[in-house]
Order: C-alpha cells, then structure tokens, then sequence
C-alpha cells in the first residue's frame, strides 16, 4: 500500500489574523512595494512625456486607468499570503473576479482605441 509524502510545513494561510512575517510574506510585501515605486516613476515620465506621438495616440487617462486596476489587483494578491486571512474568501472572490476582468477589459478597450486612431493617421 503506498504511503503519503510527509507534511513538511503547516499551511500557513489559517486565518486567525496575524499577520505572517516570515520570510516568505515579508519578500512578498518587498516585491509590493519596490513594484509600487517603479510603476509610479513610469507612470509619471509618460504623464511629463504625453507630448510625443507615440503618447498622444493613445488616451493617457485609459492608460492610467488600466495599469492602476491591474496593479491593485497584483498587490492584493500578492499580499494576501502576508496578511493571512484579514479579509475573507469571499473577499478575495471578488477581487479575483472584478479586479481582473475590468483591468483587462480596459486594455483591450486601450488597444481598440489605439488602433482605431492608428489606422486613421494619414501615412504621408
């Protein structure tokens, strides 16, 4: 008869609202973080760079709107593991399926909108 592999860990997501600061969730929260700083430096040079073509044809504000959804949902994910059940599942149900779907809904509309006006401009 075949015996089953050991638990080598507890699973670590158990809900009793600690907070897990073990290595795994502080890396998890690192990577939140300096993935904030950098998009928020990205996001502010194409804000002071909107005047070039490659900006112009595509709407700043939708931009906008689609890297902060997609990256509010990556944090919430990625922060999950640290905050260890301060939300329910429920809530994370939620997440998953509004978050996601319009973030991506958004670029999609983003790419629509940049090849309509792509294939508008005169190649003169």
């Amino acid at each position: 008869m075949a015996r089953m592999a050991p638990i080598i860990s507890p699973r670590k997501l158990d809900g009793e609202r600690t907070p897990n600061t073990d290595a795994l969730g502080i890396t998890y929260v690192v990577i939140a973080i300096l993935y904030t700083i950098v998009l928020a430096g990205e996001l502010s040079m194409l804000y002071r760079r909107r005047s070039a073509f490659c900006v112009r044809i595509r709407n700043v504000k939708l931009v906008f709107a689609t890297v902060s959804l997609l990256h509010v949902y990556l944090v919430l994910v990625l922060l999950v593991y640290a905050w260890n059940g301060l939300f329910p599942c429920q809530v994370e149900f939620w997440i998953m399926s509004l978050f996601l779907p319009f973030g991506m809904a958004l670029f999609q509309g983003l790419l629509t909108y940049s090849a309509k006006l792509w294939l508008c401009v005169d190649p003169k």
